[in-house]
């Protein structure tokens, strides 16, 4: 009966030690993959340490934050196997929906500009630009070209 009692006390003392020890996002932060884990870490640069860590969807190889930091974007490669961009809470601290590319195999390369996501597509040979805003690609460029791998913007 003593037992019944206390379990329950105790569990409630472990969740409650768990929430307070839960740290928030630092306001500048390293966003760090782990491949072989299939996780995105968020770490505090200061002290090193790891404040959280989640799902980032199969193969991750490039991460992007959005502008204002509130959000991160996984491209999920698989050598052209996979076909979508993980979305991550980066203030709340959980993985979202993953956006899917449909025929844009090979999501590898990530840049974030003017309000979007943009990526290349490696095994479609194309290059493309996600909205956040709409959640919807709304341009897709073809360039024939083997191994469209990276993407970079450059200010002029």
């Amino acid at each position: 009966m003593n037992m019944k009692v206390n379990c329950p006390l105790l569990l409630g003392t472990l969740l409650a030690s768990s929430i307070v020890l839960a740290e928030s996002t630092p306001s500048k932060a390293l966003l760090v993959l782990a491949k072989s884990d299939n996780t995105l870490a968020i770490v505090d640069p200061v002290s090193m340490k790891v404040v959280a860590r989640m799902p980032s969807g199969p193969d991750p190889h490039e991460v992007i934050a959005s502008a204002d930091g509130k959000f991160a974007y996984v491209s999920n490669y698989g050598f052209g196997a996979y076909n979508t961009i993980t979305v991550i809470d980066l203030v709340a601290q959980k993985t979202l929906p993953a956006v899917d590319l449909g025929p844009l195999r090979g999501p590898h390369g990530l840049a974030f500009a003017g309000g979007k996501v943009w990526f290349t597509a490696e095994a479609a040979k194309a290059i493309g630009s996600y909205d956040p805003a709409t959640k919807k690609v709304d341009w897709v460029l073809g360039t024939g070209q083997n191994r469209t791998h990276m993407i970079s913007f450059r200010k002029t």
